[in-house]
């Protein structure tokens, strides 16, 4: 299984009258998400499903993915993820089969790949805790893990999860 952890792309400060929650991205974040949504398209890292914070730049995020995608990836986003630490963003993970569940409480198939879209400093944790060393991401970055698991509630570390891949929107073309 692939999971893929991320920051959410460039947001603005302009506007000081706005809370952090609702920082929109700017024309830099604008221009990397749908970049980085290429790049993973191309490389075959299109997500099953995603996990998303609310707030609204990575919510304008995870739109911007989904526009570069041939098709949208179903998409749950939950405030557990605004500015989550590492196990908050792992308990997520292992909650992922609740999100996919119908109305009936039945869950349909598990995804391959899940993209877990975040802020900083967790997603960087989260990501460091998998590597075994210290990582930070910048805005727009990923980082692409190859998981030797059986389904997302099984527990994620560096012996079960291994780094395929490291990009940076700085990184592209």
């Amino acid at each position: 299984m692939r999971l893929i952890l991320m920051r959410h792309a460039k947001s603005d400060w302009a506007d000081a009258r706005l809370s952090d929650h609702e920082r929109p991205l700017n024309s830099r974040g604008r221009r990397d998400a749908p970049s980085i949504a290429g790049w993973m398209q191309d490389n075959g890292c299109q997500p099953d499903f995603l996990l998303s914070s609310d707030s609204k730049r990575t919510c304008e995020t995870a739109a911007f993915l989904n526009s570069r995608w041939e098709s949208p990836v179903p998409t749950h986003f939950s405030l557990d993820l605004y500015l989550a630490s590492a196990s908050a963003i792992f308990q997520m993970i292992r909650s992922t089969e609740l999100w996919l569940a119908d109305e009936n409480g039945t869950a349909s198939s598990t995804p391959e790949t899940l993209l877990v879209l975040g802020h900083n400093p967790g997603i960087s944790a989260a990501a460091s805790e998998l590597l075994g060393h210290s990582c930070g991401f910048p805005t727009a970055g990923l980082a692409v893990f190859e998981c030797e698991v059986s389904s997302w509630s099984d527990e994620l570390g560096p012996e079960n999860c291994e780094v395929w891949k490291e990009i940076r929107p700085k990184q592209l073309p």
